[in-house]
């Protein structure tokens, strides 16, 4: 690459780090680093975090431990923020679209959510234990969400 290139890419590089618009999708530990991430590299754009949870992230191990036997309050399992992130959050509305060619995000209340990059986080589901009569054993949970401890 020659210094000219070199050149232009630095500069759309810097552009898109002050103007771009930066939508993650999944509002859990991985969508919390990635944002932080962002900030910590400069990005100084427009952040959007979605998550269909009406919760801040938190530390979903410690659901199914702690909580349930009553050592730690769910409200103690917020993760902690290595740094401000700055963004928006979208708390409570799943993403249930994509629209790649107009590039938006569409949510469950039908609203859309434009981006110029998308960074999918949305981690896994817990299943249902295969075995139905032993998933009806007295202990045995399917933990998924902080609702899910009460």
């Amino acid at each position: 690459m020659n210094t000219s290139t070199k050149e232009k890419v630095a500069d759309l590089v810097a552009t898109f780090k002050s103007t771009g618009r930066i939508v993650i999708v999944g509002a859990s530990l991985a969508g919390l680093r990635a944002a932080e991430a962002l900030r910590n590299e400069g990005f100084t754009g427009q952040l959007t975090i979605i998550g269909d949870e009406p919760e801040e992230p938190y530390d979903r191990p410690p659901l199914s431990k702690q909580v349930l036997k009553g050592w730690v309050p769910a409200s103690h399992t917020k993760l902690p923020r290595l740094r401000q992130v700055d963004a928006e959050w979208r708390l409570g509305i799943a993403a249930t679209g994509l629209d790649r060619r107009s590039k938006q995000v569409r949510l469950a209340n039908g609203e859309q959510v434009p981006f110029d990059r998308l960074l999918i986080a949305t981690g896994t589901r817990a299943r249902e234990w295969p075995n139905k009569k032993e998933a009806a054993l007295e202990g045995v949970f399917t933990i998924r969400t902080s609702n899910d401890r009460r």
